[in-house]
C-alpha cells in the first residue's frame, strides 16, 4: 500500500499545480497501517475512501465530485427540437415527415 501511495503522491506532484495537503485513508486502513504522516503530509481517516484505497487531499481536489456526476447522468435532459436547414421546402425540424 506505501508504494502505491508513494506513486499516487508523485503523480499528483507532477501532474496537478495544486500541493498536496493530506493523504486520505479509508478509517479501518488509517487504524490498520497507523500512519499519521507520511512524507511531511498528515494521514488522516476519511470514510468516504473505500478500503484499500486511498485520496491525496488538495485545493484542486474533486472529491466528492462523482455523487454529483451521477446525480446528474440519472437525470433526463430535455430536448428542444433542433431545426435544420431541408433544402428547397425551408427549415423543418428534425423527426418532422418531409411529406
Amino acid at each position: 500500500m506505501l508504494a502505491f501511495i508513494r506513486k499516487g503522491l508523485d503523480h499528483h506532484n507532477a501532474t496537478c499545480p495544486m500541493p498536496a495537503q493530506a493523504i486520505m485513508l479509508n478509517p479501518a486502513n488509517h487504524e490498520l497501517f497507523g500512519w499519521d504522516e507520511l512524507w511531511g503530509l498528515p494521514v488522516l481517516p476519511d470514510d468516504r475512501v473505500a478500503p484499500k484505497r486511498f485520496r491525496i487531499q488538495c485545493d484542486a481536489s474533486a472529491f466528492g465530485i462523482e455523487e454529483e456526476v451521477e446525480e446528474y447522468v440519472g437525470r433526463e435532459i430535455p430536448a428542444s427540437p433542433e431545426i435544420v436547414p431541408a433544402g428547397p421546402g425551408g427549415p423543418r425540424r428534425i423527426g418532422d415527415d418531409p411529406d
